[in-house]
């Protein structure tokens, strides 16, 4: 099957970790036979023009199997999302005609994200069927989108021939605040993990420390700030600490509040990124966390799943999906006690928790070759019900 991709936002050169997931699953999907071109367009701040000049412009490139055009331009309208919009829309027209004039017209067209390149896809008058993979947290908030961007996911819709969510949360707000017509059919398929690298280390390494891990871009909405705080009687009463693996705006705040708290000792902060850096720290992790204000999938967990470590995750978003009894604890949002108590409840009796079973389940449900399968199902019945 000839498959395009559509992201709506995708690595390049001075941004590398911007949209790989979309990359990840465009080389899946090579991988398992399909031929596939993902044509991605991006338009970035003027604040950014200094990082992103070297990469401003139309790129062509093949990797792993995926040929890729891409084309990166600078925000001519900032604060005018009309605007921006349709610059993005007649961006994305021109690097999509010149894919299919060079590549041929694909089977399907998979889009990430009805905001941007759902919305502008709808728009064209192509005739070829297209699903949308929805991934923005602001699904999971009161009133997240403005008025002209909820238009825009409606006109997606409309045309959708069907809806992933990453998650039954994401999937139940969708259908609370949009209509999705009988045409487009609505599925959850939770994001694909390469479980043959998360794995566990063949010896997991001594550590004299019992080591809580939280693997996250440091954002205010990962709420990181709050296990710190919630880990002041754990410190103290415990040998233990939590290790940080991220980097971004909250960093300085985090280590702030380590030090307020008396924690600096016991808090670590790894900056550097990188999948092999999240698999080192996780193999050497005796418990994950993630304790966002909202999260759609929480890859982090998944991957750390995959690797046999126990969770310990927020009970609002795509947690609920695969986390258990038998694999960690979901907790309450603010509810710093039940975070203190399931803390504990890891320190005191880590033995609840067998290993190579978490791994055994999180393969199942979430390899990547599951993922496709599932995937490869959804394309097959969007090209049947077009014909």
């Amino acid at each position: 099957m000839k498959i395009f991709i559509l992201p709506s936002w995708y690595p390049y050169p001075s941004k590398s970790v911007n949209g790989t997931f979309f990359k990840d699953h465009a080389e899946a999907l090579a991988e398992a036979g399909h031929r596939v071109v993902s044509v991605a367009a991006e338009i970035v701040s003027l604040h950014d023009i200094f990082r992103v000049r070297r990469d401003l412009g139309v790129r062509i490139y093949e990797e792993k199997g995926v040929k890729t055009y891409q084309h990166i331009a600078l925000n001519r309208h900032p604060k005018q999302p009309e605007a921006f919009y349709r610059h993005y829309r007649k961006l994305l027209k021109s690097l999509l005609d010149n894919a299919i004039a060079k590549e041929g017209k694909p089977d399907l067209i998979h889009v990430h994200s009805s905001l941007w390149a759902g919305a502008a896809l709808a728009s064209y008058d192509l005739d070829i069927p297209f699903l949308v993979s929805e991934h923005l947290k602001e699904f999971l908030i009161y009133k997240g989108f403005s008025d002209f961007q909820k238009r825009l996911i409606g006109e997606c819709y409309s045309k959708a021939k069907a809806l992933i969510s990453p998650s039954t949360a994401v999937e139940k707000r969708i259908k609370q605040y949009f209509h999705l017509p009988e045409s487009c059919t609505s599925h959850v398929v939770g994001n694909m993990v390469d479980t043959n690298f998360f794995k566990p280390a063949e010896s997991k390494p001594f550590i004299n420390r019992f080591t809580f891990l939280i693997v996250a871009m440091l954002r205010p909405e990962k709420r990181i700030d709050k296990i710190i705080e919630s880990f002041i009687s754990i410190g103290n009463t415990h040998l233990a600490k939590i290790r940080i693996v991220g980097d971004g705006p909250e960093y300085r705040h985090l280590l702030e509040t380590a030090r307020n708290c008396s924690l600096t000792r016991q808090v670590e902060f790894v900056r550097e990124t990188g999948r092999d850096v999240v698999l080192k720290n996780l193999q050497k992790a005796d418990v994950c966390m993630l304790y966002s204000a909202m999260e759609t999938f929480g890859v982090s967990l998944v991957e750390a799943l995959s690797c046999g470590v126990p969770v310990i995750a927020g009970n609002i978003g795509g947690a609920n999906d695969f986390v258990n009894k038998s694999n960690g604890i979901l907790v309450p949002v603010d509810n710093h006690i039940a975070l203190q108590d399931a803390m504990k409840e890891m320190i005191e009796h880590p033995e609840k928790y067998d290993r190579t079973q978490i791994r055994e389940n999180i393969v199942k449900r979430y390899d990547k070759k599951v993922i496709i399968r599932k995937l490869e199902e959804i394309y097959t019945n969007c090209g049947q019900r077009d014909l």
